[in-house]
């Protein structure tokens, strides 16, 4: 299901965003993600990023760009970066635990898939057996919000965000 809802999300990006669409990188093998998963101590629930990453190893993305041409959710700021910068965030999580202790609750838990250059990010619950996305904000109230009950939940909005030109429903 993913991997056609993935090819549906491009489709719509590609239409309402092409610069973006042409930028997004070629795929990685899925033997490659777990080796970089294993490596980056990234264990559960790891179905959406084999799929994510397997579809799109991120986007190309330069000054050049506005921020609306880099964002694949009308509206927004999260942007789509490879694996390897993920991973980097992802075990960031532990480093910023020992600054600011609310961090705690991510490490080892949430994997970053999209991220907004600063603090925010869209992640995947590795603990969930519905492969839930949720929002990571540290300057809100609740850090974590959950935003969809699976994966294949976010894939339709952000598919329907694009075909209509609006926001996530998570966004609003």
């Amino acid at each position: 299901m993913s991997k056609a809802l993935l090819e549906e999300f491009e489709r719509a990006i590609r239409k309402r965003n092409p610069t973006l669409g042409d930028r997004l990188d070629a795929p990685l093998p899925e033997a490659r993600i777990q080796r970089m998963l294993h490596r980056g101590n990234v264990t559960g629930a790891i179905g959406p990023i084999l799929n994510l990453f397997g579809w799109k190893n991120g986007s190309r993305l330069d000054p050049s760009l506005t921020l609306a041409q880099a964002t694949p959710f009308p509206g927004s700021i999260y942007i789509f970066m490879d694996l390897e910068l993920m991973i980097g965030h992802f075990r960031g999580f532990e480093e910023g635990a020992m600054y600011h202790p609310k961090f705690s609750q991510v490490v080892g838990r949430y994997f970053p898939i999209f991220w907004d250059g600063s603090t925010g990010y869209i992640a995947v619950d590795l603990k969930s057996s519905t492969e839930r996305v949720v929002l990571l904000d540290p300057e809100s109230k609740d850090f974590v919000q959950e935003a969809y009950p699976s994966f294949g939940d976010f894939l339709m909005d952000a598919i329907r965000a694009n075909e209509e030109n609006e926001n996530l429903r998570c966004l609003e």
